[in-house]
């Protein structure tokens, strides 16, 4: 019941989350800390206190991932020195044993994929 008024025994307080004036006998310690009335009362939430327990099901050994190895392959279009069918790395201007139509021919009937391998 807010308002003034004597209680033997308590004292006038105001609720920390709606501002009202109660006797500090009508108030309750919430779970926070936070002293309010009966309407702004909410109880600790139960999961809260839920201890896990360790299941023991670690990883027996733990490693660092190791760095990557990047393994260079060049094919025999990818070194030649031919514009539309060297690679960045391969190709080589001294290499010409192997005419045009020829590379094109391997590339398109190979099975190794364009751009770089991940």
């Amino acid at each position: 019941m807010p308002g003034t008024y004597f209680k033997k025994g308590s004292h006038n307080a105001i609720c920390d989350v709606c501002g009202h004036k109660f006797k500090f006998t009508e108030l309750t310690k919430r779970w926070d800390g936070l002293v309010v009335c009966k309407d702004d009362f909410e109880n600790d939430h139960p999961q809260k206190y839920i201890r896990v327990r360790e299941s023991g099901l670690a990883v027996p050994e733990i490693r660092n991932r190791p760095a990557d190895i990047f393994v260079n392959a060049c094919t025999a279009w990818g070194a030649s020195s031919y514009a539309d069918l060297a690679e960045a790395d391969c190709a080589r201007a001294d290499v010409t044993t192997i005419d045009y139509a020829t590379l094109v021919a391997l590339k398109a009937a190979s099975v190794v994929p364009d751009g770089p391998f991940n």
